[in-house]
């Protein structure tokens, strides 16, 4: 059980998985002092250790994240560094009100 939250990313591009599945969100689990260590062990450049490791907190395999667009792979960097702030700064979440104006 990890501790911590986690973010549902909506996809811009449905991701067709190699067993047939769309994939439309993925949920992005709080990163663990684990996790970045990990990272840290791990081979190959810099995108490859961070994508290896987003693969992770989305329990996804490498290819999968490897399908992604450019723009949805980014929102999942974006994700990961709101979950590098402290609680207390990360922003709130916006209410489905909050965009209807």
């Amino acid at each position: 059980m990890y501790p911590g939250s986690s973010q549902i990313i909506t996809l811009y591009t449905p991701l067709m998985l190699a067993n047939g599945t769309q994939l439309t969100e993925i949920a992005l689990r709080e990163p663990t002092v684990r996790d970045r260590i990990l990272r840290e062990k791990d081979r190959g450049s810099e995108g490859e250790k961070d994508a290896r490791m987003l693969a992770l907190l989305c329990n996804m395999n490498e290819e999968d994240v490897y399908a992604l667009t450019a723009a949805d792979y980014l929102q999942l960097e974006e994700a990961f560094n709101v979950f590098m702030l402290p609680p207390n700064k990360r922003p709130k979440k916006k209410s489905s009100t909050d965009s209807a104006s």
